[in-house]
């Protein structure tokens, strides 16, 4: 083989391996410059405590390299807002999704609309529509109570007469779960004046059985607790459930349903006597109305 082949040859392996060892540098050089590229996270603009809700003025958009970029880290402000840590942060700690509490965890406070309050009255499975009542509905409260006078000192009813208390109010909690599986139930049309049907989260569900039903939590006004309060006095609650598809509207001037409306007749009617069992205290027996 003559000597300038050998020459040739030589320069072919020597220009074969120089490519070889470009195209590697440069797939590392590329590799090294995509870690190294900017990307934007959500990071603790001051030093959180634990339990807050987060808003605007706790967290703030920075460019880190993606290489530290932390597994989980949030990219967007909307992502955190109205969200409660679990721990607490550090001034320029990446935020991440699992710094929060579960939703079902955040207790009903965070759910209650800003001028409104919880309460809650007490129910069975009659009462509240056979247990189909869950978080996030809308239902109307009606009052059902006796009228009469006091006679020798003791009342006596001559009529009955129900009224629908309160419209459209928020249930925040069945017994004491605040979530439902499968999301809200209410449809954002149906958001009421002040409501926060949005902060009813999904979860764990809802017990469900007549059995399990004790109390339905509202979301009401400070006037409208006043009126629940003393109608769970007077008489007896009970509640209908409005349609998931009905537009928020204002309340209905409805006046009170007596017995006579019922009936449609104009003579009094008597009430239902109220069931008598007896009460055994120690060795003495009480006969209770």
């Amino acid at each position: 083989m003559s000597k300038t082949k050998l020459i040739l040859i030589s320069l072919g392996v020597a220009l074969f391996a120089l490519l070889l060892v470009y195209s590697y540098i440069y797939k590392k050089e590329k590799e090294l410059l995509s870690l190294a590229t900017p990307v934007k996270v959500v990071v603790a603009a001051k030093d959180v405590p634990e339990g807050t809700a987060l808003d605007e003025s706790f967290v703030e958009i920075v460019e880190i390299p993606k290489n530290f970029v932390q597994p989980g880290a949030l990219s967007e402000v909307a992502e955190v807002l109205d969200r409660e840590t679990a721990v607490p942060l550090l001034k320029g700690a990446q935020i991440l999704d699992s710094l929060f509490r579960p939703a079902g965890d955040q207790g009903v406070a965070r759910k209650i609309p800003a001028d409104k309050r919880a309460y809650s009255i007490a129910v069975n499975d009659v009462s509240a529509v056979a247990g189909l009542v869950k978080p996030g509905d809308f239902v109307d409260v009606v009052v059902t109570a006796q009228t009469g006078s006091v006679q020798q000192g003791r009342p006596v009813a001559d009529n009955t007469l129900s009224r629908v208390l309160l419209q459209n109010v928020l249930v925040l909690a069945v017994n004491q779960q605040s979530t439902v599986g499968g999301g809200s139930r209410t449809t954002p049309r149906q958001a009421a004046e002040g409501g926060l049907a949005s902060g009813v989260v999904s979860g764990a569900e809802v017990g469900d059985g007549a059995e399990h039903l004790r109390t339905l939590t509202l979301a009401l006004s400070v006037q409208d607790v006043q009126r629940v309060a003393l109608g769970q006095e007077i008489g007896s609650l009970s509640v209908a459930l409005r349609s998931s598809w009905q537009k928020a509207e204002q309340a209905l001037p409805l006046a009170n349903v007596t017995a006579q409306d019922v009936l449609g007749t104009e003579k009094t009617v008597v009430p239902r006597s109220r069931p008598v069992w007896t009460e055994f205290r120690g060795s003495e027996a009480f006969q209770v109305q």
